[in-house]
C-alpha cells in the first residue's frame, strides 16, 4: 500500500503527462463543503513485462504493443515501453528484454547507461536499492530536452528490467524522489 504522503503527492499530478488535459478527478461540492480529489489506489498490470504496479487514481496506463530488445531506451510514449502517465509532466517507463545467463547487474546498468539517448547524461554514481526483493540500482540523468530522470535497473530471472521516472526539469526533485520511491515500493514481479 503506498504511504500517506506518496499517495498525496500522486495526487497532486493531476494532468496527462502528454497531453496536458486536467485530471478528471475533480474535488466536488456536498452539502457546501468540498470533498477532496479521490486518491484511491489501483493496481495497473503489465502483461508484456510480467509486472504490476499500484498508483493513485490520477495515473493512466498504456502497456507495451511490442516487444523491447533492450539496446536502445525509448522515450516517452514509445509502444516498446509501458506507459504510466500522470499530471506535472511526470510518466513511469518501464520494460525488460532478456539478457545472456550469468549477466551481472552492473553490467545490465553499463548497457542500459550505453543505451540512453545522446540528449542525456547519466550519473557515474549509483544507489543500491531492491525492486520487490531483488538486486536494483538506481541512478539521475539529465537531458537537453529539459527532463530530469531516475532510472533503475533491475535483473529478475532471465530478463533485464529498466523502469525510468522522467519528470521536467521545473518540477520538484523531492517530489520525484517520493513518488519514485512509492512506485519503486508497490512494484511486483508477476511472471
Amino acid at each position: 500500500m503506498l504511504a500517506p504522503v506518496a499517495i498525496a503527492v500522486l495526487a497532486a499530478a493531476a494532468a496527462c503527462g502528454s497531453s496536458g488535459n486536467t485530471s478528471a478527478t475533480q474535488a466536488t461540492q456536498v452539502s457546501g463543503t468540498q470533498s477532496p480529489p479521490s486518491t484511491q489506489a489501483q493496481e495497473f498490470v503489465s502483461n508484456r513485462y510480467g509486472f504490476r504496479v499500484t498508483l493513485t487514481k490520477p495515473w493512466v496506463e498504456v502497456d507495451a504493443t511490442a516487444d523491447w530488445d533492450g539496446k536502445e531506451l525509448q522515450g516517452i510514449g514509445s509502444p516498446l515501453f509501458a506507459n504510466f502517465y500522470a499530471g506535472g509532466g511526470r510518466t513511469l517507463v518501464a520494460a525488460a528484454a532478456p539478457v545472456p545467463a550469468g549477466t551481472q547487474l552492473a553490467d545490465w546498468r553499463a548497457a542500459m547507461v550505453r543505451a540512453a539517448p545522446s540528449v542525456c547524461s547519466d550519473s557515474p554514481s549509483t544507489e543500491n536499492m531492491t525492486l520487490d526483493g531483488e538486486p536494483a540500482l538506481a541512478w539521475t540523468a539529465t537531458c537537453s530536452d529539459g527532463y530530469h530522470v531516475i532510472k533503475l535497473a533491475a535483473l529478475h530471472g532471465t530478463r533485464g528490467y529498466m523502469v525510468f521516472l522522467p519528470s521536467r526539469a521545473a518540477n520538484d526533485e523531492a517530489a520525484n524522489r517520493r513518488i519514485f520511491e512509492s512506485i519503486r515500493q508497490s512494484f511486483r514481479f508477476t511472471g
